[in-house]
């Protein structure tokens, strides 16, 4: 049975770093300190994005985990790839809840820049 995961994205700044545009039909990273996730696991989450009171569910795979003792001070959590009916029709939403005028350089939550290591 998935594990469910709760997500609420309390401002347009978070939604720019948990986005993941890099991945097929568009995901997040999910920050959790849970460390029972394996790759390839399926999750459910339960998705509240900035300034809606909506929640929105969406399935999701586990593509890479983030543990707790990260260099870096990189967040803890889960990278989800959205599968599943309407992982289109969320990754939408999300891209069009994004604010296009911060930009990130490229960063995303749990994923620190290595570049200088």
């Amino acid at each position: 049975m998935p594990e469910n995961l709760h997500y609420f994205i309390k401002n347009q700044i978070e939604l720019n770093f948990s986005y993941m545009s890099f991945i097929k039909d568009g995901g997040l990273f999910v920050p959790t300190n849970h460390d029972g996730f394996k790759l390839d696991d399926i999750v459910n989450i339960d998705l509240q994005l900035p300034n809606s009171p909506e929640t929105h569910n969406v399935e999701g795979k586990i593509i890479w985990i983030t543990p707790a003792n990260s260099l870096y001070q990189i967040f803890p959590g889960v990278g989800v790839q959205f599968i599943g009916d309407n992982a289109k029709t969320i990754h939408d939403l999300i891209k069009s809840n994004l604010d296009n005028t911060q930009d990130t350089g490229g960063y995303a939550y749990g994923i620190g820049n290595t570049a200088n290591v």
